[in-house]
């Protein structure tokens, strides 16, 4: 009797295991299957993971026994050559170090999210680009505490123009500016009152076009706004400790004759309310609806 018992019990109990497992499986989004997942953090900046909501991207590595790079990016990131830069690069550094060589590392471009999720040494790190809004979020989370520091890093810029016609001054700026300003890092690239584009079309021989369509390239200014609740402006960097952070840069692009009219446009942007655990959903239901 206590045989039968134990057996009908061992049944039972495989039954459920296999209804709790075909469970799983259905409620797995099929193109979990297709993510990518490193075991290892990267060398250098070519092992950059993709992300990006159509407008903004990034490139996004973590280097062992180093820092956390997103390589930012927008498609009308324009010079007044037609060229597309790229629209900076943020580091975030990590203290203690989670990428440090013997430490367990995973990293996964989560498909169904959008996401990169980033597991090492006890913290996870999450980055996304919002599906809705011109914002990408790194959001740190720690079991004990940890310091951050975030800051972006710049580079001498080059833009080389065969149509040397454009409107003085003829020499583009080969440095972003910077404009901190209450507690956050902004940074932009202008190309002022200059253009490739009359003499483009008349090279290509359509010079009855020029006032048809706008210039795309003239007075266009493109940059980013780095903040992060809880951190604090000190030495160039947004500095804290804690266990969770939601670092937030917000992206834009848009042809201003005025660089602080600029300054202006990305922190009302980024003075609109942001609610990441109610933007996560949205952003994970728009993900969901593209698959």
């Amino acid at each position: 009797m206590r045989l039968t018992n134990l057996s009908c019990w061992l049944c039972a109990c495989a039954c459920l295991c296999v209804f709790l497992a075909a469970g799983t499986a259905r409620a797995e989004h099929p193109m979990a299957r297709y993510n990518v997942v490193w075991d290892s953090a990267s060398k250098d900046a070519s092992g950059q993971m993709p992300l990006g909501n159509g407008d903004i991207a990034a490139g996004v590595y973590a280097i062992q026994d180093g820092d956390l790079y997103l390589l930012l990016a927008k498609n009308d990131a324009y010079t007044y050559n037609g060229d597309i830069f790229k629209t900076g690069r943020v580091r975030v550094r990590l203290s203690p170090n989670p990428f440090a060589a013997g430490k367990p590392f995973r990293q996964a471009l989560d498909l169904p999210t959008g996401s990169i999720l980033i597991e090492a040494g006890g913290v996870s790190v999450r980055v996304w680009a919002d599906a809705n809004r011109n914002v990408f979020h790194v959001q740190i989370d720690s079991p004990q505490e940890i310091a951050v520091a975030a800051a972006p890093e710049f580079w001498k810029r080059f833009d080389d123009c065969r149509f040397n016609t454009s409107r003085a001054p003829i020499d583009p700026p080969t440095q972003d500016t910077r404009a901190d300003r209450d507690g956050k890092i902004i940074w932009y690239y202008g190309v002022g009152d200059r253009s490739v584009f009359p003499a483009e079309m008349k090279y290509y021989d359509v010079e009855q076009m020029i006032g048809k369509f706008p210039d795309p390239y003239r007075f266009n200014t493109f940059g980013n706004l780095v903040e992060a609740p809880g951190l604090t402006l000190t030495g160039g960097e947004l500095t804290g400790r804690g266990r969770s952070f939601d670092i937030r840069i917000h992206s834009m692009c848009r042809q201003i004759p005025k660089a602080d009219d600029w300054v202006a446009a990305i922190e009302r942007e980024a003075a609109r309310p942001v609610d990441a655990k109610k933007d996560w959903a949205e952003h994970c239901r728009w993900w969901s609806a593209f698959w």
